[in-house]
């Protein structure tokens, strides 16, 4: 038996309720050089909340005693409630309210270990004649009892000073408590910090409440409210890097900026078929194009075309691993951090205007009427004819007037991965029939949409509000994105896509990770049936579609 399952067994036998590190190792007959194994064993039991360390240093079964471990989340006003571990049963339990005053030296997202309490009774106030309610008082509450692991060793925020001291100022609000620093006078950080500065201190230990968390001045990023200040911040905080290995970047620098005549065998040539991208003003990079031609005389045959990332990155690659590990591009404002080297990202696989382009393509064959005929797949070049963006395409789509369009400008070159040419520049028999692939694509998705609404699709139409930031980086206007019509058709086609692979990998009984939705609770659509009907909004039954 594993030294693991050992020591589980040991601590689940029935006359053990607790036992230190040697009475372990005594019972378990272990010799001193294996100490070192039984430390390591024991270390991976408390991370994984198997086991738990209770007062002096002794260990037991969580599930054996009236403590349970699990991950502390804080609220702004300084109570929290910890996530348990899951139980022996398999299954999770409530979340446990924890009281501001029996958090202890937790602090937000720490592995905490946490005794159950009886049920809270407010302390009582003197001349306060009401009391607030307690917060969810059905839920079981507890005082946090021992620290399992920190969430962080550092922490990024603002140093600021008392007539005495210097202190950071955690940029998460979710951090109560200011952290100590010394003068950073004596700091051998160049340049040094000063009262102001976004700095990042790496945590001492801290085991009493009483005393104020200490820490130690590690970097200093510059001025609070600086762009790059602020970049910095956050890509700490998030642990996100926007560098890579330098074996990453020696695959991405072998891989050719252009598309040669071998890459293109087996693939379809689209070269000549009209072709274009639709994406906001601030895109970095363009990984979906959209084509329109009409075969047999009256049919539609639109391709949806996206990026072909596989035809680069080779499976256990450097590459390959590098963006699993990533897992995907982070969007900040005015920056991302891309899951692959730019040279990837906003190069070859990016669909450029004006440029060949490996693609995976989806074709839908409409009929005049927007029924669809046929699908088909296929591995495609592409050379897009057009950069787009929404306003430009939203223009195109409903005014008349060319003249509106050509007088729209261009994103500045600093927010985009590019800008295309500017409509002004395009030929009077070209700009039509961009207008007329735009407004025939939109007769087919908004029939596509119309049906998929009718069948009970939700329309959660939320407005976004947008920050554009100028060339050093500060905020230079804001701006609320609609999702109206242009974007609408973008988004028509790609569900059409994905409908279209997904039916096919599933006809082909091909294993495929599906996007789904698990059904509505019952319950809760009887409860909003009910709480509808006290508006007077009288609704059939919830639970069956077709009603």
């Amino acid at each position: 038996m594993k030294l693991r399952k050992q020591i589980i067994a040991l601590l689940q036998a029935g006359d053990c309720i607790t036992k230190s590190k040697n009475e372990i190792s005594q019972a378990l007959g272990l010799a001193k050089k294996d100490r070192r194994k039984l430390d390591y064993e024991l270390r991976g039991l408390l991370g994984r909340g198997d086991i738990i360390i209770t007062k002096g240093d002794r260990y037991c079964i969580p599930s054996d005693s009236d403590v349970l471990t699990g991950s502390i989340r804080f609220r702004q006003k300084g109570n929290a409630f910890v996530l348990p571990d899951e139980i022996n049963s398999g299954y999770p339990i409530d979340p446990i309210e924890v009281d501001a005053t029996d958090t202890g030296v937790s602090m937000h997202g720490d592995r905490v270990v946490i005794r159950i309490c009886d049920q809270h009774t407010p302390p009582k106030i003197k001349g306060r004649r009401k009391q607030r309610p307690t917060l969810y008082p059905d839920r079981l509450r507890g005082r946090i009892i021992r620290i399992q692991e920190r969430a962080r060793e550092t922490i990024v925020g603002n140093l600021q000073k008392t007539r005495f001291s210097y202190f950071v100022v955690p940029d998460d609000p979710r951090l109560f408590h200011d952290i100590y620093v010394p003068d950073p006078k004596n700091s051998k950080i160049k340049p040094k910090p000063k009262v102001g500065s976004k700095v990042v201190v790496k945590l001492h230990e801290w085991k009493q409440r009483d005393l104020k968390p200490e820490g130690e001045i590690i970097l200093n990023f510059g001025g609070t409210h600086e762009p790059q200040a602020e970049l910095m911040s956050i890509l700490h905080k998030y642990d996100l890097n926007p560098d890579f290995p330098q074996s990453v970047m020696n695959e991405a620098k072998a891989i050719t900026q252009t598309v040669d005549k071998s890459q293109l065998k087996g693939r379809e040539d689209l070269r000549d078929v009209y072709t274009f991208t639709i994406d906001p003003d601030d895109a970095k990079d363009f990984d979906d194009a959209l084509s329109l031609e009409t075969v047999s005389g009256s049919l539609l045959r639109i391709g949806i075309h996206i990026a072909d990332v596989g035809a680069y990155v080779q499976p256990n690659s450097k590459l390959d691993k590098e963006a699993h590990k990533r897992g995907n591009s982070t969007y900040l404002v005015g920056t991302v951090v891309p899951m692959l080297p730019h040279a990837l990202s906003n190069g070859v696989c990016s669909l450029k205007e004006d440029v060949d382009r490996l693609t995976k393509s989806v074709f839908l064959t409409f009929t005049k009427g927007g029924k669809l005929k046929s699908t088909e797949f296929s591995n495609t070049v592409i050379r897009s004819n057009k950069r787009l963006t929404y306003k430009q395409a939203y223009t195109l789509l409903f005014n008349d007037d060319l003249a509106v369009a050509l007088n729209l400008k261009l994103p500045p070159a600093h927010q985009t991965g590019s800008t295309g040419r500017a409509l002004s520049e395009l030929k009077q028999s070209e700009l039509a029939q961009l207008q007329s692939s735009i407004r025939s694509l939109w007769n087919v998705a908004s029939k596509m949409r119309y049906e998929r609404m009718r069948a009970g699709s939700l329309d959660l139409d939320m407005s976004e509000t947008k920050i554009f930031v100028d060339k050093d980086g500060f905020a230079d206007r804001l701006e609320k994105v609609v999702n109206d019509e242009s974007h609408q058709l973008i988004e028509e086609f790609m569900l059409a896509a994905n409908e279209a692979v997904a039916k096919a990998m599933r006809d082909a009984n091909l294993p495929c990770l599906y996007r789904t939705h698990d059904d509505p609770d019952e319950e809760k659509l009887n409860e909003l049936r009910e709480y509808l009907a006290t508006f007077g909004v009288t609704v059939a039954n919830l639970n069956a579609r077709s009603e």
